[in-house]
Formats: structure tokens, C-alpha cells, sequence
């Protein structure tokens, strides 16, 4: 079934744990979205939300794929579960925003891919960072700032949280960067282009009781412009939470850019000229996911051109297993990936 601009878009809800329930929240403001029906393997959690939504529940999302009158589904669920519910989801003609990360592997992600291609579906990876203020004002300002060409970045990912839920396990999560690096990986690509390389190395575990991942990770990029960066992130900084973390460092031709999250600034200067400096009201993130649910509503009701696709999911994915595969190399490696490349994941 393909929606029509005479009525919203009936988009049914795949996961109703605790980010399900914040997605209803965030499709009662959209005003050509309508909440259709609601899945999860968990019958109660499933019925819970439905209940409160008003709207018929499954305990099974390929019930919900045969017996719900819906035009698209959401899928928030672990990584690991992407891929065969999206591909279930295009084979029954649904489109499909599935939320980040896309899936483990870029295999899965090629056929996610290769599903909606084949089905005519539409698929949208919901990589919202990209659109919060202050990534925003990056952007503006490496456009139109007069610095010139980019040559380096540097992301300081270290922030004091304990791992729980889905996220602790590997095979479930896919490890620290598809957690806690994924938005700036996909920020990274926003500002920045298409990565070439990946260099990567682990920290020591010191933290087994707490997830089977790695307690820190380092990763190095080569971007096709020439340009080189930096990710470093652990959950184990106690002078920052999640939201005052991640704060960027960017080096260009002719002066530099830096954001600081703990005080919601970003200053820039050009060589020889006086710093000038943005002070965010706020980098919080309703805007950014209305503006992602909106678009595709439009991508599907309307045939806007999206804000993001499952394209950008995939590379996404790409950057974060070749960190993984490059730690458990030792080497660096060079993107594009094959499109069956599972490696380091293939005991998952």
C-alpha cells in the first residue's frame, strides 16, 4: 500500500521499548503522521503502548506486516534485528524509517538496501545529530566562514555513563562506537565528505561486569578530500555526561573552528583575525528528530527528496566496521567495503 497527500502517512511502530514509546511521542507532533499499530516480542510492552496510543498491537512484526492498514513502519529495535525486518517490511511493500544504526554489518545494510530497491519501498535511516543546532552552525559556518579548505578534526568522546540494556552485548549492539559513536561518525560525513580510510585501536578492558565490549576506542579517519580526523570515545569520564561530550576540533586553510558542549559555544577565527563566537539557547534534539520524521513523511506522501536515506546509513556502518575490522587487523583499510564484508562480526 503507497500513501497519497489526501491523508497522512499510517506508519506503524516496530519496538515498544523505551525509545518506541519516546518515537509515539515524537509522531504525535507530526501533524501527516498517524500512529497505525504497534509490534513487539514482548506482548505487554506491545499492548502497554498500544493501549496508551489508542492503537491495535502484535506480538509479532510479520503479524503486524499482514493484518495492519499501514503505508510505512518504524523500526526501533536492536541493531542486530534490522536487517530481517526491513527486508520483511520492503517484501510487503512497506516503507521503512529504521532508526540508527542500521545494522552491524554493511552486508545487511546492502540487503536492506537491495529490498527496498526491489519492492519500490522507500527507506530512511534516522541520523538525526546532524540536524541539532550546534552541528548546524558548523556547517554554516565551514561554508560561509572564510577558513578555507578543512585539513583536520579532532572528536572528544569521553563521557561518564554505564552501558545498559541491549547495548552491553556485542552481538546485540555491534560494540562502543555503534552506541556512542554513531551520530558523530554520521556528523563526520555531513561536514566533512566521504571517509577513504579507517584506522583503529582498542584500550585495555578494565570493565568486564559491565558490557563484553571494549571500555575505549580510538579511531583514525582519511577523508577523500585529503583531510584527517580523530574519534576518541570511552564511558568511563566522569567530568562530562553524555550531553557535554563530544566536542569538536577543526583545523582549516585559513583558521580553525572549535565546539565546546559544556558551554554550548562555538568559536571560530580566521589566521590573523579576532575569534568570533555562536552561543546556543540550547542543542537539544526535538527539532532535529521533526525535522527527520517530517521529511519522510513528505519523502513518501509527496516524493520530496529526503533529508536521509538508507545510503547514509549504510556508510555510517561502513566507517564504524572498519574500525572494528581494523583493530582486529591491525591495519588499516581502505573504503569502500565489499558488499558481503561480516568481518569482525562473523560470530554474530
Amino acid at each position: 500500500m503507497h500513501a497519497t497527500a489526501a491523508r497522512p502517512l499510517r506508519l506503524a511502530l516496530i519496538g515498544a521499548g523505551g525509545f518506541g514509546a519516546y518515537t509515539t511521542d515524537l509522531l504525535e507532533r507530526q501533524p501527516e503522521i498517524e500512529l497505525a499499530g504497534v509490534a513487539d516480542i514482548d506482548a505487554a510492552a506491545a499492548e502497554r503502548l498500544g493501549a496508551k496510543r489508542g492503537a491495535p498491537w502484535w506480538n509479532d512484526h510479520r503479524a503486524l506486516l499482514a493484518e495492519c492498514s499501514c503505508d510505512a513502519v518504524a523500526v526501533v529495535t536492536t541493531h542486530a534485528t534490522h536487517r530481517g525486518i526491513v527486508v520483511d517490511a520492503a517484501a510487503a511493500g512497506k516503507h521503512v524509517f529504521c532508526e540508527k544504526t542500521m545494522a552491524i554489518t554493511v552486508a545487511d545494510c546492502h540487503d536492506m538496501l537491495d529490498a527496498a530497491a526491489k519492492h519500490g519501498v522507500k527507506l530512511m535511516v534516522g541520523h538525526k545529530r546532524r540536524f541539532r543546532p550546534a552541528f548546524v552552525e558548523l556547517k554554516r559556518i565551514l561554508d560561509t566562514g572564510g577558513l578555507g579548505r578543512p585539513l583536520a578534526v579532532n572528536v572528544r568522546g569521553f563521557f561518564g555513563r554505564r552501558i545498559s540494556g541491549f547495548w552491553r552485548n556485542r552481538a546485540e549492539c555491534g560494540g562502543l562506537l555503534y552506541w556512542a559513536g554513531v551520530h558523530d561518525v554520521d556528523t563526520l560525513r555531513h561536514l566533512f565528505g566521504e571517509a577513504a580510510s579507517v584506522y583503529a585501536v582498542l584500550g585495555p578492558k578494565l570493565h568486564p561486569e559491565v558490557s563484553d565490549q571494549e571500555d575505549a576506542i580510538a579511531v583514525t579517519l582519511t577523508f577523500r578530500s585529503g583531510m584527517v580526523g580523530s574519534l576518541q570515545v570511552s564511558t568511563y569520564y566522569p567530568m562530562a555526561a553524555y550531553q557535554t561530550a563530544f566536542g569538536f576540533d577543526v583545523v582549516c586553510e585559513h583558521g580553525g573552528i572549535a565546539y565546546d558542549p559544556h558551554t554550548l559555544a562555538i568559536t571560530w577565527q580566521r589566521e590573523g583575525g579576532q575569534p568570533r563566537q555562536t552561543r546556543l539557547d540550547h542543542n537539544a534534539a526535538d527539532g532535529a528528530y521533526d525535522k527527520e520524521w517530517a521529511s519522510f513523511a513528505a519523502w513518501v506522501l509527496r516524493d520530496e527528496p529526503p533529508v536521509l536515506t538508507g545510503e547514509d546509513g549504510l556508510r555510517c556502518v561502513e566507517i564504524l566496521q572498519a574500525a572494528y575490522l581494523s583493530a582486529a587487523d591491525g591495519r588499516r583499510v581502505d573504503l569502500p567495503l565489499a558488499r558481503n564484508e561480516r568481518r569482525p562480526f562473523e560470530d554474530l
